[in-house]
C-alpha cells in the first residue's frame, strides 16, 4: 500500500469538510486511524468524476465512501469486523432509508431553499474554489439538487408543500434513529461502524452550518442522543477542527465590536465591495462560453478516456 492521499473540499463552522460526501470518508479513515494525507481541493474539474473526494492509493483511485469502504477492506482495513450478519444486513438498510428520507432533506436544506443557498451554501463553497470554478461548481450541484426534488415530486409541485413534505419524511427518519440509538455510543455497540461514520457526516454539517432557514437542523439540534453521538465523534476526532472555529469566531467578534475603528472606512468598504462586485460579474459574463465547453468536455469521451489512461498507466 501506497501513501493514501485524499483531496475533499475543505471545511468551515468546525467541520473538517463541508461536504457530506467528503466528511463521510474523512470519518471512516478516522475510525480506522490509518494515516492519509488529505488535500483540501480548490479545483474538482480534473478529477474522474467532476466530483470530489478522490481518494488515491499508488494507481487506485477511488471516488466514493463505498468504493472505499471495500477497497480498504480488501487491504484488511475495516471498523465492521465487529458486526454479525443481522447487524451488517439492518446498517445496510438504514443506510439506505437515510439516502431515502434524510438525503432529499439535507440536499434541500444546502441547495433548494435559496436563502440558505444563497447566504451559506454558494459562499462556502465559492470561497474553496478558484475563478472561474467558484461560479461554475456551485450553479452546477444546484442544478442536480433540483432536479432531483423535481424527479421525486414533480416540476409542478408547489415547493412550499414539497418542503413540508421532505421534511417531515426527514423527522420521522431522525425519529427512528435516535431510538435505533438510545442510549449507547455508537449504532452497534461501543465500537464504530462504516454506519456511524455515514450518520455523523449527515448530522454534523446540519447542525454546526449557520443556516438563516434551519427548520431540519433546528430539529436535529433538538433531539439530544443525536447532538451528543456528534459532539463525541467531533471531540474525538475533529477537535482542532472545532477550536480552530472558536479562536477565528473569536478573533472576528474583537472586530467587530470595534465600531468606532470601522467607522471612518464604511464609505471606502462600500465602494470596494461595489467593484468587486462589478469585476466579478464581468467575469462571470466573460467565462460563460468556457463554461459551456467544459461541460461539454465533462460528457466527453476524451474526458472519460483521459483518467482511463491514467489507470492504465
Amino acid at each position: 500500500m501506497a501513501s493514501i492521499e485524499l483531496d475533499i473540499w475543505k471545511g468551515e463552522w468546525g467541520l473538517a469538510s463541508i461536504d457530506l460526501e467528503c466528511l463521510k470518508v474523512l470519518t471512516y479513515m478516522k475510525f480506522i486511524g490509518l494515516p492519509v494525507k488529505v488535500r483540501e481541493s480548490s479545483n474538482p474539474f480534473f478529477t474522474p468524476k467532476g466530483a470530489l473526494p478522490v481518494m488515491k492509493d499508488g494507481r487506485t483511485v477511488l471516488t466514493n465512501f463505498e468504493e472505499v469502504v471495500q477497497y480498504l477492506k480488501s487491504l484488511h482495513y475495516s471498523t465492521d469486523v465487529h458486526l454479525n450478519s443481522n447487524q451488517s444486513a439492518e446498517a445496510s438498510a438504514f443506510t439506505q432509508y437515510l439516502r431515502d428520507k434524510l438525503y432529499p432533506a439535507y440536499q434541500f436544506t444546502w441547495w433548494v431553499d435559496e436563502k440558505n443557498y444563497g447566504d451559506i451554501t454558494r459562499p462556502a463553497y465559492a470561497k474553496a474554489l478558484k475563478l472561474p470554478f467558484n461560479f461554475y461548481y456551485p450553479s452546477k450541484y444546484q442544478k442536480a439538487a433540483k432536479d432531483m426534488v423535481d424527479a421525486l415530486y414533480g416540476e409542478n409541485t408547489d415547493l412550499k408543500e414539497i418542503e413540508k413534505t421532505i421534511y417531515n419524511e426527514a423527522e420521522k427518519c431522525l425519529k427512528t434513529l435516535s431510538d435505533r440509538l438510545g442510549e449507547s455510543e455508537y449504532f452497534f455497540g461501543n465500537r464504530p461502524s462504516s454506519f456511524d461514520a455515514i450518520v455523523f457526516a449527515y448530522l454534523a454539517p446540519l447542525i454546526k452550518t449557520p443556516f438563516p432557514n434551519a427548520t431540519l437542523s433546528s430539529h436535529v439540534k433538538g433531539i439530544a442522543n443525536l447532538s451528543r453521538f456528534v459532539a463525541r465523534i467531533s471531540q474525538k476526532n475533529f477537535r482542532s477542527f472545532a477550536d480552530e472555529y472558536k479562536k477565528s469566531s473569536t478573533r472576528v467578534s474583537g472586530v467587530q465590536t470595534s465600531g468606532e475603528a470601522q467607522f471612518p472606512n464604511a464609505t471606502r468598504n462600500k465602494l470596494l465591495a461595489g467593484l468587486f462586485a462589478t469585476l466579478a460579474m464581468t467575469g462571470y459574463a466573460l467565462a460563460t462560453g468556457m463554461f459551456q465547453d467544459m461541460k461539454d468536455y465533462e460528457h466527453s469521451q476524451e474526458y472519460n478516456d483521459m483518467f482511463e489512461n491514467e489507470e492504465d498507466n
